[in-house]
């Protein structure tokens, strides 16, 4: 008889059980939260290297073709390139750091290596070398245009 008038009695949580559960509720949302974006902004930095990839053979089957290295690898300016590039020029999707992002896929063309905190992609038209356009420093710690 004890067991039956308890449950009858009991018909709910209590303040301090709800509490319990928004306190982990909101713990596990302080961890996750921050990890997500820095997991999001890895995943983008890992895009930004296999769109350099793409590039680069863009530019090494050019070279097979034509014996020399393009002026330039906008299509828009070259229309060699067009035969050979992707759809259109891929996205450096890196964000990192926010106030200096490389995001972007303009061109920059010269004949050194990227000297400041650019945008897109930067090509060495002397030797061929595509580079992300910015010596700021990525997610890892390791600058954009050493890659």
């Amino acid at each position: 008889m004890f067991k039956k008038n308890f449950l009858k009695e009991k018909k709910g949580i209590t303040l301090i059980e709800l509490l319990v559960v928004v306190a982990i509720v909101g713990l596990l949302a302080a961890i996750v939260i921050p990890k997500y974006g820095e997991l999001l902004e890895k995943a983008n930095l890992a895009a930004t290297l296999g769109n350099l990839s793409t590039l680069r053979s863009v530019v090494s089957i050019y070279y097979g073709n034509y014996l020399a290295y393009p002026d330039t690898i906008d299509p828009d300016k070259n229309s060699l390139m067009k035969d050979i590039m992707p759809a259109s020029v891929p996205y450096v999707k890196a964000h990192y750091p926010y106030n200096h992002s490389p995001f972007g896929n303009e061109i920059t063309a010269g004949n050194a290596a990227p000297t400041e905190m650019g945008k897109g992609w930067y090509y060495n038209y002397t030797n061929g070398n595509v580079y992300i356009n910015s010596i700021a420093k990525d997610i890892k710690g390791n600058i954009y245009s050493t890659y």
